[in-house]
């Protein structure tokens, strides 16, 4: 305890007063701060504040701004990336293999060649010309089947001599587009070509004793006249009629080809 004095009347009150007892003057109930009243104080006077840390290093706008530019190189070099790889990379997608095709001939044909003659996607008109093929076992007619050396798949239409191939896979030069015996050579080569190969081309059996699966003896007709060439060996020329007989002779018979032919 001890006396201070007060500001108001100047007479000495205790510390521990609640009001100085002459002039009334109330104390705040503070105990003293250096001998002065509480009330004394201004209150305006305030603890000084304690000084603030200072930050050391760049400090935060730099080290944002250092961010950014990572974030911004990362992206660039992502960009980059990605367009070398569009661009042709050794991280390019394996190529699809192709199927290598089962001839390798300058025409591209996907059949083999058939005693040098290939089967070319369209029809070549340097070399065209038709003949009519009979063939007759035991006395009957056998049918010349359309398509043959055509191939498929194949697109069929109707015409006065019954189905006519218009196109096909591709075309060997020895073919035929119908069943009325006619058989076309088309080739874009001048050569001789023989009834040997077209039956190669047919894939049937043909010699002096046999036609097909008929064995014998094969008796031959060109142009309506007995004939003992080798069957395998008669060219294939404009217009001959070709007439073949196992198991029995039969006359041949008149063939008029169709107008254009």
């Amino acid at each position: 305890m001890a006396l201070v004095n007060c500001p108001d009347c100047g007479h000495n009150v205790s510390d521990a007063a609640p009001a100085c007892p002459n002039c009334g003057r109330p104390n705040p109930g503070e105990r003293v701060r250096s001998g002065i009243l509480a009330s004394n104080v201004s209150s305006l006077e305030t603890q000084p504040e304690a000084p603030r840390k200072q930050r050391t290093g760049p400090g935060f706008p730099v080290l944002l701004s250092a961010l950014l530019l990572i974030v911004l190189g990362a992206g660039a070099a992502l960009l980059v990336l990605t367009a070398t790889q569009d661009r042709g990379s050794p991280v390019a997608a394996r190529p699809t293999p192709v199927p290598a095709p089962l001839s390798a001939n300058s025409s591209g044909s996907v059949l083999p060649d058939i005693k040098g003659i290939s089967c070319d996607a369209l029809e070549s008109t340097i070399v065209h010309l038709h003949v009519h093929l009979a063939i007759f076992i035991n006395g009957e007619e056998q049918q010349i089947p359309f398509g043959i050396g055509i191939g498929q798949p194949w697109q069929v239409s109707e015409s006065d001599e019954g189905p006519f191939v218009t196109d096909g896979a591709c075309f060997y030069w020895i073919h035929t587009h119908t069943e009325d015996g006619i058989v076309h050579i088309e080739s874009p080569v001048r050569r001789r070509f023989t009834l040997g190969d077209f039956f190669a081309i047919w894939q049937v059996p043909l010699s002096g004793t046999q036609v097909g699966n008929a064995q014998g003896q094969v008796i031959t007709y060109i142009n309506g006249q007995r004939n003992a060439t080798n069957p395998a060996d008669i060219p294939l020329l404009p217009h001959a009629r070709i007439q073949l007989c196992v198991g029995g002779d039969v006359p041949p018979y008149p063939f008029d080809f169709p107008p254009g032919d």
